[in-house]
């Protein structure tokens, strides 16, 4: 027994097309810029325990390879970047050029 519809009715055949717009892909690799480490291992902790914050920064004396003596508080550590308050100025020192810290009082 075959089943034939009651009413057929011919019409065109209807399609809805999806356009996708496809973004091209890049192909670039982003590569974070290695920071540079600090080298001691004394020198790295106590600066991290220096610039830690008190209620009067800590005058430092850092004495650097070429025998320059900076008077300063650590403002902020970046890689092996330091960021001195030297009285009325700020300077970035290299961390790897500190030979040696003294507390001042």
């Amino acid at each position: 027994m075959e089943i034939h519809p009651l009413l057929f009715i011919a019409s065109p055949v209807y399609i809805q097309e999806k356009r996708v717009e496809v973004e091209e892909e890049s192909t670039s690799i982003y590569v974070r810029p290695a920071t540079e480490k600090i080298e001691n291992a004394l020198i790295a902790r106590q600066l991290h325990y220096f610039s830690k914050p008190t209620k009067e920064p800590r005058v430092l004396v850092f004495i650097l390879k070429s025998g320059e003596k900076i008077h300063g508080s650590i403002d902020k550590i970046s890689g092996s970047q330091v960021l001195l308050n030297c009285y009325d100025t700020k300077r970035w020192i290299k961390a790897n050029e500190i030979v040696l810290i003294h507390h001042t009082l």
